[in-house]
């Protein structure tokens, strides 16, 4: 069974990457406090508590328990004891062996690898990627992806298949899905724009009270934009 789990900040967009992979349950802290994972009360507990050996625990990014090496090295401890798997949706190909063995050789090599220095060249790939898979890209290639991605957006496709066809990372998958909404968001205030102004002109030969033409111009605009946007959700 594949159980998800959320905290902290970005809840929504954890809530997002976790619903895609269509987790069967989902547990959520909306604390900060590192104090969550101790509190016998709280959220993670209960996941714990309710997950069995074999279980999959899945989390958006691996930041959501902790960005501490040794408290990391914890919780892949005690998933260990409990005989619990890891999916960090974010690097989805790493087991929690691996996962141990990455951290372990941060942790040791802490001097070597400042933490500056690994949100830096972060950085630099993330801007890197987003450059890669644009419509605006240089590559003939990446234009080429990115316009398949979208079109398996517009086909309802679930992000982690498009990723594991196309062979990237979930996140620039569920990226270019953020941009493919504001795109499409952007072309329904357009059509809802052009219709309002086509009702308010076939409403002048009915009428030519100002107030009843707004009034029927807004009503019309209200009811497109209610059915488009319910037919989008």
């Amino acid at each position: 069974m594949k159980l998800g789990y959320v905290r902290g900040d970005k809840l929504n967009q954890q809530f997002d990457f976790l619903e895609d992979y269509e987790v069967e349950e989902i547990f959520s802290d909306e604390t900060q406090s590192y104090e969550v994972f101790q509190n016998q009360k709280s959220n993670y507990q209960q996941l714990l508590d309710y997950s069995e050996p074999g279980d999959c625990i899945v989390i958006a990014f691996l930041e959501v328990i902790s960005r501490d090496y040794r408290m990391l090295l914890r919780f892949f401890n005690e998933l260990e004891v409990l005989e619990l798997d890891l999916m960090v949706l974010t690097s989805p190909d790493l087991t929690l062996i691996e996962w141990r063995e990455v951290i372990s050789w941060v942790a040791r090599n802490d001097q070597l690898v400042h933490p500056r220095l690994i949100k830096l060249k972060l950085m630099k790939e993330k801007n890197r990627n987003k450059e890669a898979y644009s419509v605006l890209s240089k590559d003939s290639e990446a234009k080429k992806l990115y316009r398949g991605v979208m079109w398996q957006l517009l086909g309802k496709q679930k992000l982690r298949e498009i990723a594991e066809q196309k062979g990237v990372p979930l996140e620039t998958i569920y990226r270019i899905q953020q941009e493919f909404k504001r795109v499409k968001l952007a072309g329904i205030l357009t059509v809802c724009f052009f219709l309002a102004i086509a009702t308010l002109k076939i409403t002048e030969n009915f009428s030519d009270n100002l107030w009843i033409q707004i009034v029927v111009c807004m009503v019309a605009t209200l009811a497109i934009l209610y059915n488009t946007l319910a037919d989008n959700e």
